[in-house]
């Protein structure tokens, strides 16, 4: 078969492979891909916080759990999975790169594979559907490799790992066209998706849910339990990486009902399709422009199913539930379209611990534009002739190519933006001199002023070069305590002679009002170095 080129062979996953190499090398400088250009030297990013948090797992050593260091959030610590460094690719990177290598960042690699992934997942799935047709797998790679959700999420690199869901969708497709339920490769694709990103796991463990329970199988005895065998190897394996806590506690956020989809967001964007004000405040997490194209494709295939006697939707109930249901939850309880609130919805109250661990709601959308997508170019290959299907993809990708331009033209300029520099690094050199092994910043994150990006930041990202402990960071589900006693506390028990303490001076104008936080014994000389009060305690200070 692969002799003859058949799309869904070797030669199929080939050309998908070549496509998202070629679209990695034509967007992106080697130096992103190896992780040392200008974007990755910012300051004062999310990137930021990857590069440090991965920085300082990597160099701690190994204990347990396998996940755990205490370089950040020192001495109490936090784990891997709370600074998105992406907690499988770091502890493979921990386990068999050499620690010389540190300080290095990774993070420019992955991205290129999640372009690729992208692309080699598309072939998959139309492998599994047994879709047959070079346009419809050109058609499905471009789709999928440029949908603007993905290209503009380079700033959250574990967010780029949207293969997750593409990978569930095709086995989602395995599991019926074999009629097999495949726990074991579930199970590989569950497991290694909550260590790369807890969104991309939820959903990908919803679609396998609807796996199982349009399964043939489900009445069998023995089957519920085989299909809990990805979450108990999951709950077992958390024993080993995150759990027990202790002090590292996963504290509630808010947001939800703010970081939403807006009803007009699949509908806006690109070069021929703008609405005014289309979106809120906080919307652009559920930015979910699904292009011009794949809008006309989905728009003739929802027309033609609806006149079928035995539609797509009715022979995949689960999942079409599920997608509409990520559809109402990526929406949150406040409705708006643009910016005109329709209505607000009471969620229950157990529903809570979703809400505010899954704030961002507006993300839980990307797997019903990859359903949208996936089910257009499907249909229409199962319904046109082979000539009406040929024009439909040549006009879709056309549309698309054309529409979705200025993503693509956004991708070079974000790739190759100039770094936002916030320290002066001689200077602050100058205080840090080699003995420093503790940094203590104040106020800690969550405690001060809504300036951490430039502030913390910065001060994290200085600690993890230098394989300095801070006792705060920019911890996801982090909480702090805030009060003068706890700083006054955490001070008095530093060790005075080995660490540099920095107090940003938006929340510490005075100098004076810094030293009344350290012991009488302890007074400590302090500079005014670019936003904050740098201080040393001369070691003939301190008290045997």
């Amino acid at each position: 078969m692969d002799l003859k080129l058949v799309s869904t062979g070797r030669a199929g996953f080939a050309f998908a492979l070549v496509f998202g190499l070629c679209f990695v090398l034509r967007y992106f400088p080697i130096d992103f891909i190896l992780g040392t250009n200008s974007y990755w030297l910012t300051e004062v990013d999310d990137v930021t916080q990857y590069f440090a948090g991965f920085n300082a797992f990597f160099t701690a050593p190994f204990s347990y759990p396998l996940l755990a260091f205490d370089g950040i959030n020192y001495p109490q610590g936090t784990r891997a999975t709370f600074v998105d460094a992406i907690p499988l690719y770091a502890f493979l990177l921990k386990v068999f790169v050499p620690k010389s290598f540190a300080p290095f960042n990774p993070f420019g690699i992955w991205i290129g594979l999640c372009f690729v992934a992208q692309a080699v997942c598309a072939w998959w799935i139309l492998r599994e559907l047994c879709v047959r047709s070079w346009l419809a797998l050109a058609a499905l790679v471009v789709c999928l490799t440029t949908m603007p959700e993905f290209t503009s999420r380079i700033a959250h690199v574990s967010l780029m790992s949207q293969w997750i869901v593409l990978c569930a969708l095709a086995m989602y497709f395995r599991c019926r066209r074999t009629e097999q339920a495949h726990h074991v490769a579930w199970s590989v694709l569950l497991v290694a998706g909550f260590y790369v990103n807890v969104y991309l796991f939820v959903m990908a463990s919803a679609i396998y849910v609807a796996s199982c329970l349009g399964s043939p199988q489900r009445f069998k005895p023995g089957y519920g339990l085989r299909a809990c065998a990805p979450f108990l190897i999951l709950a077992a394996s958390l024993l080993i990486t995150i759990f027990p806590l202790g002090a590292a506690t996963v504290a509630k956020e808010g947001g939800f009902g703010v970081f939403s989809m807006n009803l007009l967001s699949p509908l806006h964007g690109g070069r021929h399709v703008h609405f005014p004000n289309p979106e809120m405040p906080g919307q652009g997490e559920g930015f979910n422009y699904l292009g011009l194209g794949v809008l006309l494709a989905f728009a003739l295939s929802f027309v033609l199913n609806a006149r079928s006697a035995n539609g797509v939707f009715a022979r995949h109930k689960a999942l079409t539930w599920l997608m509409a249901l990520f559809a109402v939850y990526a929406l949150s309880n406040e409705i708006y379209l643009g910016t005109t609130h329709l209505v607000s919805l009471t969620y229950p109250g157990v529903l809570d611990i979703i809400t505010s661990q899954f704030r961002a709601s507006g993300r839980f959308f990307w797997p019903v534009g990859f359903c949208i997508v996936i089910f257009s170019i499907v249909f229409l290959y199962r319904r046109l002739s082979a000539g009406l299907f040929a024009l439909a993809m040549l006009a879709l990708l056309a549309l698309q190519v054309h529409d979705l331009a200025p993503y693509r033209g956004l991708l070079v300029a974000v790739a190759n933006r100039p770094a936002a520099a916030v320290l002066t690094q001689p200077t602050w050199d100058q205080q840090a001199t080699p003995d420093v092994q503790y940094l203590y910043f104040f106020p800690k994150f969550k405690c001060g002023r809504e300036d951490v990006l430039q502030t913390l930041m910065p001060t994290m990202r200085y600690a993890a070069v230098h394989n300095i402990k801070i006792n705060t960071g920019y911890v996801s589900r982090s909480s702090a305590n805030c009060s003068v006693e706890s700083t006054q506390a955490e001070i008095a028990g530093s060790d005075a002679t080995h660490s540099l303490y920095v107090f940003n001076t938006g929340d510490f104008p005075e100098v004076d009002r810094v030293k009344q936080l350290f012991p009488a014994d302890r007074q400590p000389e302090c500079k005014v170095i670019d936003f904050a009060h740098v201080c040393r305690v001369d070691s003939a200070k301190v008290n045997p």
